[in-house]
């Protein structure tokens, strides 16, 4: 017998177990080791979700669509799938050129109303969304400009500790933070107290 014939063919077996057309995703298995070592901390699964987005600078998101999302006892989430980066202003151009389509063809009768208004849906989410996105970077670029107002901040009678204390707990401006202290006789719980007041 040589060694050629000793070997069972695995080959035709396991293509009549999966059915023609079968949709089949192989885990990874230090994937499934991980989820394993997740559930024993405790991890409940959160079923009801079917798609997660994370946002990236530039109008870039990361999306998993049918994931496996676990909530942590302290609140955080895990989440488990094929990340897929779409560019907003790629899909806003697809979504604009369809539209327009759309509407060209609604104009020679090929197309129904429902189409169209469709179309339009989707255009608007896109929008909405690029909207929320220079939203946040127009704070971020504001932000930026406090820091840079910040370093004007005359700090003299007060420690920086304590100032960088009451940014940190009351989630301030430096210059908002100085004004509050000197206002509290450089009391810093009050100062805190104050601004969280406000």
């Amino acid at each position: 017998m040589s060694a050629t014939e000793a070997k069972p063919e695995a080959t035709p077996a396991a293509e009549q177990q999966i059915p023609a057309g079968a949709n089949v995703s192989i885990i990874p298995k230090h994937q499934k080791q991980a989820k394993e070592r997740l559930l024993k901390l405790g991890l409940k699964q959160v079923k009801s979700i079917s798609r997660v987005t994370f946002k990236k600078k530039g109008n870039f998101i990361l999306a998993i669509e049918n994931p496996e999302v676990y909530k942590t006892q302290g609140g955080s989430y895990v989440v488990f799938g094929e990340a897929k980066v779409e560019d907003l202003n790629k899909r806003y151009a697809e979504t604009l050129a369809a539209q327009k389509a759309a509407q060209k063809a609604a104009d020679d009768g090929k197309e129904t109303t429902e189409d169209i208004s469709t179309s339009g849906s989707v255009a608007d989410a896109i929008t909405e969304d690029l909207k929320k996105a220079s939203l946040e970077d127009k704070k971020e670029d504001d932000k930026e400009e406090e820091e840079v107002a910040d370093a004007d901040v005359d700090t003299t009678g007060l420690e920086e500790a304590d100032i960088k204390v009451v940014m940190d707990q009351a989630n301030v401006s430096k210059a908002k933070a100085v004004s509050a202290l000197r206002k509290e006789k450089g009391d810093v719980v009050n100062t805190i107290m104050s601004l969280a007041d406000i």
